[in-house]
């Protein structure tokens, strides 16, 4: 599984000199895609609107998803303008024409039906040109997103308020003290007070240069921030309302922060760059962290995207999600005890893994296990012995509404489903999770939809009996849920 874009994968190819626009577009057309054998009468079907996530798998290895916007606002495909659009009862065929990395060179996406199953779902031929010449091809799946059959707006579950961010994407968010702190990338840290569920109120907001936030995790009153390629900023939260955010660690570094999680006087970082490692911090001193070690997790390399995303600790032992290397457990007792790397105990493969959730049942330790590809399931595994972790159950998600994140509270499994919404299970027994609710964040008619497959309810916060989520769009959202 490449994690890049579509877009992102071919970013870098150099073309020569461009042609006239014809040229440009030669095998990348209409009439050069071979579709002998398709059921072109099909295509009849379908009902070119709204909003489609789509699947594409090329002849060069990447594999991945991505987006086709109709309606509403700009047409898209994959994330680019739409410059062509024939869709009629015999024809299904897209494209977008983008400037190359050199001077006059141009690439094109084109993707051609082949055949629909209904107004919703079609198939069919995906080609990646560069001046006319083909550089990739392969085959794509398009399904419409749109609410799962049979369901309301909610279940179970309420939201009690909501707070649009006044610029960017929420991508995170903690919560102490009545306070929602909440970042987006590059556009900063955003400050509610919550204390009035249901009229959260912006109270300030601060950006600072160069920094792209990732996540967000809370110290009693200092405020820790992982950023894309500065380690991570501290804030003091002496002052809740103006967090004070001028101190840095591993910001030298060039290092990624894509997960935290604490335990004791220890904050454990998920580092997929540089070094694709855990970076061990004592934070006994909350806003003086200092370095204890940097582990890499035994057998991983990130030469084959085996890199660590999320991570929890529990009983002294240390769960990671590194994608297609799986989930991983690694004894902390070395580390506690004569100050050694830690040990790892076992693994467990499945599929490529970006999230989890940890938690005990009586005496089993419990793993749920997430991806955010096409066609993601959530797996239910057994980790009481971590030499052989066994699997216990699976849930499959809809193949055009992945994972965005989950988090275990007691018996209840909180998931983030991106365009499903908020998804709650009852995990009491160990197996596959059994739905207790659910709330349907998202709407195509919402402004800004159908950007990026990755398009939603992104994840999701458990603090003081009510459920913090933040979406793409709609900023944060508070819930409660009631089983």
């Amino acid at each position: 599984m490449n994690r890049l874009s579509l877009v992102a994968a071919t970013a870098l190819l150099a073309f020569g000199c461009g042609k006239d626009s014809s040229d440009n577009k030669a095998e990348c057309q209409l009439e050069a895609i071979d579709l002998t054998g398709c059921d072109r009468s099909t295509l009849g079907a379908v009902q070119a609107e709204g909003v489609w996530n789509v699947n594409v798998d090329l002849n060069d290895g990447y594999s991945g998803p991505s987006s086709i916007r109709f309606s509403p606002g700009e047409p898209l495909l994959v994330g680019l303008a739409m410059t062509t659009k024939q869709v009629t009862p015999d024809t299904f065929f897209l494209a977008s024409d983008v400037a190359g990395s050199t001077a006059g060179s141009t690439v094109r996406y084109a993707f051609a039906g082949c055949k629909a199953s209904g107004p919703g779902e079609v198939l069919g031929v995906v080609r990646v040109c560069g001046n006319g010449a083909t550089v990739s091809q392969g085959t794509f799946t398009a399904r419409r997103v749109v609410r799962r059959e049979g369901e309301a707006e909610s279940d179970r579950v309420a939201l009690l308020g909501q707070g649009v961010l006044p610029r960017g994407a929420a991508n995170g968010v903690a919560v102490a003290d009545g306070y929602a702190y909440v970042i987006a990338g590059s556009e900063g840290l955003f400050v509610y007070n919550v204390k009035d569920p249901a009229n959260p109120t912006l109270v300030s907001e601060q950006k600072i240069p160069s920094e792209t936030f990732t996540n967000a995790l809370i110290n009693g009153t200092t405020l820790y921030l992982g950023t894309y390629a500065k380690g991570i900023r501290i804030c003091s939260l002496a002052n809740p309302e103006v967090p004070t955010c001028d101190k840095t660690v591993l910001g030298d570094l060039t290092v990624r922060v894509d997960g935290l999680a604490k335990d004791g006087n220890l904050l454990y970082v998920a580092s997929p760059l540089p070094k694709s490692d855990i970076i061990i911090l004592d934070v006994t001193q909350p806003s003086a962290p200092t370095l204890v070690v940097r582990y890499t997790v035994e057998g991983s390399s990130p030469d084959l995207s085996e890199y660590p995303y999320a991570l929890a600790v529990q009983d002294n032992r240390l769960y990671v999600s590194n994608w297609s290397y799986g989930i991983t457990v690694t004894d902390l007792a070395p580390l506690a005890t004569t100050a050694k790397l830690p040990k790892i105990l076992g693994r467990f493969g499945g599929p490529s893994t970006s999230a989890l959730a940890v938690g005990k049942l009586g005496d089993t330790a419990v793993v749920y296990q997430g991806s955010d590809a096409w066609g993601s399931s959530i797996l239910a595994l057994d980790a009481t012995n971590p030499e052989a972790i066994v699997q216990r159950g699976e849930l499959p998600l809809r193949l055009e509404a992945t994972l965005g994140g989950m988090t275990l509270s007691g018996t209840t499994l909180y998931v983030a489903n991106y365009q499903d919404g908020l998804r709650v299970y009852d995990v009491s027994t160990l197996g596959t999770p059994k739905a207790a609710g659910y709330f349907n964040t998202w709407n195509e008619t919402d402004a800004g939809r159908g950007k990026s497959y990755f398009d939603g309810l992104q994840g999701v916060h458990v603090a003081d009996g009510l459920v913090y989520g933040w979406d793409t769009t709609r900023g944060l959202l508070i819930f409660r849920h009631t089983p």
